[in-house]
């Protein structure tokens, strides 16, 4: 499938859903293209929402972590931003009170210099933490406090930078390379995701407790979770990046995220669906379509997309792989997906179909642990996301009980990754992912043959 061609020049905004910003600087190229796209409908299609994850010839450890108010990261997230809000703040005013243009030109670099070097070390702390969550040396409770600290670090000095530019510009006879500044912001955003972000707003008690799947391989996670009516989920596979080339343009990656996600590019918006960024070595590609938002980055090296975010409204969710169980009076409905995907739990009477509020828990099918994961409410509906692995559902209301064995369904790998995805394992050594005793942490088996659930 090929993209249409280039309509319009545009710089973008800030997305209110991902959190990322595109250069305000004119330093990226910046694509918007128009065109004309399929009707819009208001079910969903029988298609497959394709996603970019770990093949499970390279996954380490997948878990599913529950998430709520902790006053230790909820302090360490306040002082992370009071301490960066009072350096940009000293920083700035040192730059505004230098005595001469010469002066206020080496602090503006300086300070560039300083911010390009704690995007070093925090690419230096995300692989680190990495490496000790897959050597059990953490949590995975802890490594997503350690990525929303990153993340919110990345977005400190992001504004940094965007503050920066704007006192170049207010500086005689000095301009800095534009090009810099884009490739420095593209490496921030290699730092942030909305998965990240709302694990702050959990940890800080900005949002209500939730359930986080957390999977790695040896340097790259992907995360996932259901939050405010949304399935949001992110992924970074630093393995598929090339940075000693740049040799593919911001068409031919148009190209490739149109191939690697059909149904959400044939599924794009008429009006401003689609979204291209070049800057440094990466390629930003953000589609707006009739069941949510997709941004994929792909690298201007490999020519493969090596990150990517989703949010999908709860509502524009189907699925065909449905699981059911029936007794004493109750119909327990599990509309399966792959791990780490919105999994959809639906309890009714058997006999009039209505609605029934009851807790639920959810075990693995390998242990004899079970985590309670909420109630269905009134409309006999909760959503979570899936483990990795078989899992039990179970559900008690008053005398009656109904339980419910099942199994993840096939990773929906991205369509260009898969063959390159085969042809990379082929040459490597495999690890063996670690089944954690953790009733939320599960190996990577367990996905039924068969095609991924349509979701």
């Amino acid at each position: 499938m090929k993209a249409l061609p280039l309509v319009v020049v545009m710089l973008l905004v800030a997305s209110p859903v991902l959190g990322a910003v595109g250069p305000a600087d004119g330093s990226a190229q910046a694509t918007a293209l128009d065109e004309p796209a399929p009707a819009q409908v208001q079910s969903p299609s029988n298609e497959t929402i394709h996603v970019l994850d770990i093949p499970s010839s390279q996954l380490v450890r997948a878990t599913v972590e529950p998430a709520h108010v902790d006053l230790g990261p909820s302090l360490g997230f306040a002082g992370l931003d009071t301490s960066g809000e009072v350096q940009s703040r000293a920083s700035i005013e040192r730059i505004e009170s230098a005595g001469d243009d010469s002066t206020r030109q080496q602090l503006i670099l300086d300070e560039i210099n300083s911010i390009e070097q704690r995007a070093i070390a925090l690419q230096s702390a995300q692989r680190s933490a990495i490496e000790r969550f897959n050597a059990g040396e953490l949590t995975a409770r802890e490594l997503l406090v350690e990525l929303a600290r990153i993340d919110a670090e990345a977005r400190g000095l992001n504004e940094r930078r965007v503050a920066l530019r704007e006192l170049a510009t207010e500086t005689s006879d000095f301009s800095i390379n534009s090009g810099r500044l884009a490739a420095l912001e593209r490496e921030l955003d290699t730092f942030t995701g909305p998965v990240r972000k709302y694990a702050v707003l959990v940890m800080t008690g900005e949002s209500d407790t939730a359930r986080f799947s957390v999977r790695t391989s040896e340097t790259g996670v992907v995360l996932g979770v259901v939050a405010d009516g949304e399935y949001v989920r992110e992924a970074y596979r630093a393995g598929l990046r090339n940075r000693d080339q740049s040799t593919v343009s911001y068409e031919e990656a148009l190209d490739i995220v149109a191939e690697s996600y059909p149904t959400i590019y044939s599924s794009r918006a008429a009006q401003n669906g689609t979204n291209v960024i070049s800057a440094g070595d990466s390629h930003r590609v953000r589609i707006n379509y009739d069941r949510g938002q997709l941004t994929a980055y792909v690298d201007a090296g490999s020519g493969r997309v090596f990150k990517e975010s989703q949010t999908r409204p709860l509502g524009s969710i189907a699925t065909g792989a449905v699981a059911t169980e029936v007794k004493d009076g109750l119909a327990l409905t599990v509309d399966r997906t792959y791990p780490g995907g919105p999994l959809r739990i639906q309890l009714n009477e058997s006999g009039s179909d209505d609605p029934v509020d009851a807790n639920v828990t959810i075990g693995l099918e390998a242990s004899q642990e079970s985590t309670l994961l909420g109630h269905t409410g009134t409309d006999g509906t909760l959503w979570t996301v899936s483990p990795s692995s078989p899992y039990t559902i179970t559900v008690i209301k008053g005398n009656s009980a109904v339980v419910l064995t099942t199994s993840p369904t096939p990773m929906p790998d991205l369509v260009m990754n898969t063959t390159a995805e085969a042809n990379d394992s082929a040459a490597m050594i495999t690890s063996t992912p670690t089944e954690s005793t953790s009733s939320a942490s599960v190996g990577s088996q367990g996905a039924s043959p068969g095609p991924p659930a349509v979701i």
